[in-house]
């Protein structure tokens, strides 16, 4: 039986009820038990996995509170102490995430954003001040166009994360709040796709948003995104003007293979194996723009979620117990070969193993060390390629020569999702 430990928000506890769930985790070899924060952990191990989603105590102790930054410390002197316990997710990868600006930045460096690529981040800029002249010149040199999207810059875990507004000229520019993102909003006919991400498999669902905006002039307008994009969500903002030129047409069907290739890149570039990615389609080009990154969301939706959840955890701590025997094995190995002869300068032992060899190795189907399961196309196993590297890398596959058969055909039913794996 494998241990477990875990910590989320009240808030959160109450949305996943995992608590009322440890049966499905006993089930599936894990001891699930909620962590003591004010107590050492270390009293309360051994643990080989770790779950959390400490993101409010992170902006909390980047803010300089005391007992967050203690609460934070005792994490990390477990992890520090107990380095082959798993955290999910490290606290490196979420810092990314809560910083809208850095996290903006970040996928800019995604491959699949490149500039001649159908997926794209809206232009953006961070704003620190009120003053309008200042905002003006910083809004034009980063190409951010009338209206665009206030958002504050932490993203998680505050009330305020979720309080944006849309600001349609330069008289609205008095309603600046810094520090926020200013985000080039685009029309995308009030539908929203959030891509739900379990370390290698994606889950997708459809979600209202907001309306498409044509006129430049007229006020401000506030509004809370969590309330906007919930299932079945239905008012004014979310739904299309009776003149709207897009009103009749036909919703674009969005490419899933292409999403759960973003939903990779995004995994791989972050770093991160559970998170969720706010996408929706432009009208006008039917380009695919990336608007937001959720560490650990609520996986409304998904049907499964703490099966699917175990599932997942499983595996990274059968490949952490897998690695742990290979290490072993190759320490071995080396106490053994103490007395190889050496041959022109080189230790026998090192040739016969090619332990040094930084090439990749090409293989079909399963791989111990990188991934879990196969995805098969046309009776042929995709060909992965992997290499022997430490835990927090393990999930980064790349899958390489996807074949235009593996398109999934879409099923839209509202707020129902498709699950894609490799």
């Amino acid at each position: 039986m494998k241990r477990v430990g875990y910590w989320i928000s009240e808030k959160k506890a109450k949305s996943l009820n995992l608590e009322d769930q440890k049966e499905v985790f006993r089930n599936a070899g894990i001891e699930l038990i909620k962590l003591d924060l004010l107590h050492p952990l270390e009293d309360q191990g051994p643990f080989d996995l770790i779950l959390h989603k400490f993101t409010g105590l992170m902006v909390k102790a980047e803010e300089g509170d005391a007992s967050s930054i203690a609460t934070l410390e005792n994490v990390k002197d477990y992890i520090r102490c107990h380095p082959n316990c798993i955290l999910v997710d490290t606290f490196d990868s979420l810092k990314n995430l809560i910083d809208r600006n850095e996290q903006y930045k970040l996928l800019l460096r995604c491959h699949l954003l490149d500039s001649d690529s159908c997926v794209f981040t809206p232009t953006f800029v961070e704003l620190t001040t009120t003053d309008i002249s200042i905002n003006k010149v910083r809004l034009q040199q980063a190409n951010v166009k009338f209206p665009f999207v206030c958002k504050p810059i932490v993203a998680h875990s505050t009330s305020m994360s979720h309080k944006m507004c849309i600001i349609f000229n330069e008289y609205g520019l008095k309603d600046v709040q810094p520090p926020c993102v200013a985000q080039t909003f685009i029309n995308h006919n009030a539908v929203l796709y959030k891509v739900f991400v379990i370390g290698d498999k994606q889950y997708i669902t459809e979600r209202p948003s907001l309306k498409n905006f044509y006129n430049e002039d007229q006020e401000t307008i506030y509004f809370d995104s969590s309330q906007i994009s919930k299932p079945n969500c239905s008012n004014a903002l979310t739904e299309l003007d009776e003149g709207d030129p897009n009103r009749n047409e036909s919703p674009v069907k969005p490419d899933l293979e292409l999403l759960k290739e973003l939903g990779q890149v995004v995994g791989l570039e972050f770093q991160i194996q559970l998170f969720g990615i706010d996408v929706i389609v432009d009208c006008i080009t039917n380009k695919y723009a990336v608007i937001d990154i959720n560490a650990f969301p609520g996986y409304e939706g998904v049907d499964g979620f703490v099966q699917l959840l175990c599932n997942h955890l499983m595996s990274l701590m059968n490949r952490q117990a897998a690695n742990q025997s290979n290490d072993k094995s190759l320490a071995g190995t080396k106490h053994n070969s103490h007395h190889l002869h050496l041959e022109n300068g080189h230790c026998e032992r090192r040739k016969r193993l090619k332990y040094s060899s930084p090439e990749p190795e090409e293989h079909n189907g399963v791989c111990s060390k990188c991934c879990d399961n196969s995805f098969m196309s046309g009776g042929n196993k995709t060909v992965h390629m992997c290499q022997a590297k430490s835990l927090s890398e393990d999930f980064s596959v790349q899958v390489e020569n996807r074949a235009k058969s593996d398109v999934i055909p879409w099923k839209q039913p509202i707020n129902g999702c498709v699950e894609h794996s490799l």
